[in-house]
């Protein structure tokens, strides 16, 4: 049996699929619903943003996803440093008018100080692709500091509903969306302003049509939300759980980070023979490039998998890292840390 660490949406359970129904059916008939979005988006949508996630509605715009505000931002500094690793098709987007540059956090506020003009900063977290990394508290303060210099900073929480609340350091964007969440076809996010900053024009009326704005303000409740958590995110932990558990046990691992996903990475070898390795113990993985991870590294994701699978999944491991000799690890591991 393949066991698909792909990091595959998870369904949906059938109760929201019919609730999702009754509110598109409801905005299809209310006046109005082809009208160009307002500027910053569906003010319905954007007070129920507010109530459930606390983003300023004055402050907030509805965007199509952080693929989409990364576009509409690209080219708004000469110069944007993104984080390694991270999402390498980020990186693809933001270069369409920009320079862009692969920074690790560490190095971030010395690169962006060597430049005689401001630079965009994006970072992602809580608990970011590919491996789980979050801010800490120096992290974030010396985010806050190159904002208050007059860099521009972005801070990319898609994968917020896997951690505890966080607000971005002061001064800096946030940008989300709900495809974690929900899946990538939701095509709705939201960026959230920092205080005094004006909505730039490529950002203005760039989101959903109307009528799906106002379909997900009239689908997204405190209701809505506990179950998409319960049916989508705890499933996913509780499955990372498992598989992190049983090779804590069997090999003595530690993993750091947390999430959906992790990074294994495979000493001196290719990305492609390591896939191949993992797919011949029928385990489906991400190629470590797609997120500027080390050569031989792929990553792991468990959306795909409940938690008898992933500590199936986990087994499997084990007996690669038997082949390996030592030489498979997790990122971040220490022997006997």
């Amino acid at each position: 049996m393949m066991l698909d660490l792909s990091g595959p949406p998870r369904p949906w359970p059938q109760g929201l699929v019919r609730r999702f129904a009754e509110a598109h059916d409801r905005s299809l008939n209310r006046p109005g619903c082809w009208d160009t979005p307002p500027p910053q988006g569906d003010p319905a949508l954007r007070a129920a943003l507010e109530e459930l996630f606390a983003a300023p509605a004055e402050r907030t715009v509805i965007t199509g996803g952080v693929r989409q505000f990364a576009g509409a931002w690209s080219g708004r500094t000469r110069t944007t440093l993104v984080e390694r690793p991270g999402f390498a098709d980020i990186e693809t987007v933001l270069s369409g008018a920009c320079a862009v540059r692969p920074v690790f956090w560490e190095e971030l506020p010395g690169a962006a100080r060597g430049h005689a003009e401001p630079v965009t900063v994006w970072v992602t977290s809580p608990q970011r692709n590919p491996d789980g990394r979050s801010l800490n508290d120096a992290e974030r303060a010396a985010l806050a500091a190159l904002a208050g210099e007059g860099h521009q900073v972005v801070v990319n929480q898609v994968y917020r509903w896997f951690a505890p609340p966080e607000n971005p350091p002061a001064g800096c964007w946030s940008v989300t969306s709900l495809a974690k969440l929900c899946g990538g076809g939701s095509r709705i996010g939201w960026a959230v302003m920092p205080e005094g900053e004006e909505l730039p024009t490529p950002l203005r009326a760039g989101g959903p049509a109307t009528v799906w704005q106002r379909t997900w303000a009239g689908f997204l409740d405190g209701r809505t939300l506990a179950a998409l958590r319960q049916g989508c995110v705890e499933p996913t932990l509780e499955a990372r759980r498992a598989f992190t558990g049983r090779l804590g046990e069997l090999l003595g691992w530690r993993f750091t980070g947390g999430g959906m996903s992790l990074v294994l990475h495979w000493r001196g070898a290719s990305e492609e023979c390591v896939t191949a390795r993992f797919a011949e113990q029928g385990l489906k993985v991400g190629p470590g490039s797609a997120f500027d991870a080390a050569e031989g590294s792929v990553r792991l994701a468990f959306t795909g998998l409940d938690a008898r699978e992933a500590a199936l999944a986990a087994d499997r491991v084990a007996r690669l890292a038997a082949v390996a000799g030592g030489e498979l690890a997790p990122v971040g591991h220490s022997p006997g840390g």
